[in-house]
């Protein structure tokens, strides 16, 4: 199952804009760069960045996967809304389970997110 097309990052203009104009964070095996859209209430876009430097094809592809159920399940739970993000994966992804790869990428998520009256979201 695959994440909704409205939800995926496609093009390299919109790579493009969250590398410019987004906020950045870095843990472990995984770095993320977000963008904030003015519809807070649009759904989380996406996109995966993982160079040959991670592994084969076949390490890549199954970082993917344990990445896009991630982001699922974000959405889901509306944890990354009105957001386009790029997550990075670095090397160590290869040898990182699901559930390392997942609160990664939640505990990075939230300190990329702005603050909310006053307070740091996050980082939990």
């Amino acid at each position: 199952m695959s994440i909704d097309r409205a939800q995926r990052l496609r093009r390299r203009a919109d790579f493009d804009a969250v590398f410019q104009a987004g906020r950045g964070a870095a843990s472990g095996p995984l770095a993320v760069r977000a963008r904030f859209s003015d519809l807070e209430d649009a759904p989380c876009r996406c996109g995966f960045a993982i160079n040959r430097r991670v592994g084969n094809a076949v390490v890549r592809n199954r970082i993917r996967r344990r990445l896009r159920e991630s982001v699922r399940a974000l959405n889901r739970s509306g944890g990354c809304r009105g957001m386009d993000i790029v997550v990075i994966a670095r090397p160590s992804a290869a040898e990182a389970e699901y559930a390392e790869l997942d609160r990664t990428l939640r505990r990075l998520i939230g300190r990329v997110q702005p603050s909310t009256s006053g307070s740091q979201r996050g980082g939990k």
